[in-house]
């Protein structure tokens, strides 16, 4: 889809539950991509083919700039730079997850092997849980980087100058990339009609993020741009409605979390299943994190304790 002269947009299959991945072409020189999708054939032949509707092919591009570490975005990187010897800028504290993409997968995974247990998943959950992640080890490789962005950094885009904007929480490295002409390429930052998961995205890699996450928030609004290109579904235009509507729906989860803790303590994962109910196996990981970065906030804010009980953390009001 063409945005502007110089600018489209590619939609690509994922194989996750969140559909298509957004890919942004810089059709100048330097030719650029933001984000290259996951790696798997129907992703690639689809990038492809629209690459060369627009009279291009994969070995023209000079450039892959990453919005941050997870593989929907970046797990097609490597082949792109082997097909075209383009330079792989990325957001600095994700480098080690696009360029050691395997061992840090492998450590993120029992370290959110650990977290699920800690929050009191049953233990042949957490495995099925864990076995999922087999599954989207391979859509991604590991990824030769030329280079990282930090915040403020600026960098060009076809003949689009790019200020580089760190926004952590979805995760530790998210990044925004803001142009002159109001336009902000905004990664899982920000989401048309959903509020994007903080999964242990903190900008000191620990904690769950979701503090992190509204702060960014806060700061994207400041920026005011004129629109948001973002990573999955449509482009969005009024920034300062989205905030307010997410701002909301984490406050309506908040209320509703310290309503169930005064009818008693309970694990973070008896908190998941009384809120959401029954989850798919791909989304019990978000369930859990998404919980954890509210009682983060909750804790920080001196209302809700979470203590070890045994091997489980319990929460309770203080």
């Amino acid at each position: 889809m063409r945005l502007r002269d110089g600018l489209c947009r590619l939609e690509l299959p994922s194989r996750l539950p969140i559909g298509t991945v957004n890919v942004y072409v810089f059709t100048d020189e330097p030719v650029t991509l933001i984000d290259t999708g996951p790696n798997c054939p129907e992703c690639h032949d689809e990038l492809v083919r629209q690459i060369r509707d627009l009279r291009l092919s994969t070995a023209d591009v000079e450039r892959i700039l990453l919005t941050h570490g997870h593989v929907d975005h970046h797990g097609l990187a490597e082949t792109i730079r082997r097909e075209s010897g383009a330079e792989v800028i990325v957001p600095e504290a994700d480098r080690g997850m696009v360029e050691a993409y395997r061992e840090t997968f492998m450590e993120r995974r029992e370290y959110y092997r650990e977290e699920a247990l800690r929050a009191g998943a049953p233990a042949a959950t957490v495995e099925l849980v864990i076995d999922y992640f087999e599954y989207l080890i391979s859509l991604g490789e590991p990824t030769k980087v030329a280079g990282s962005v930090k915040d403020g950094d600026r960098i060009w885009a076809g003949t689009t100058e790019l200020r580089a904007v760190h926004t952590p929480g979805h995760s530790s490295g998210s990044t925004c990339y803001l142009s002159a002409r109001g336009e902000l390429f905004g990664g899982d930052t920000l989401l048309r009609d959903m509020t994007p998961n903080a999964a242990f995205g903190g900008a000191d890699r620990q904690s769950v993020g979701l503090a992190d996450y509204i702060a960014s928030l806060h700061r994207v609004r400041a920026l005011k741009p004129r629109v948001v290109h973002a990573g999955h579904r449509t482009s969005l235009e009024n920034v300062d409605a989205y905030v307010r509507y997410s701002l909301n729906q984490y406050r309506i989860r908040s209320e509703a979390i310290l309503r169930l803790l005064h009818a008693g303590p309970a694990s973070p994962f008896e908190l998941v299943t009384r809120l959401f109910g029954t989850l798919p196996i791909e989304e019990i990981l978000l369930g859990i994190t998404e919980v954890l970065g509210h009682l983060e906030v909750l804790a920080r804010e001196g209302v809700v304790a979470v203590e070890p009980k045994g091997e489980v953390n319990v929460a309770r009001l203080k």
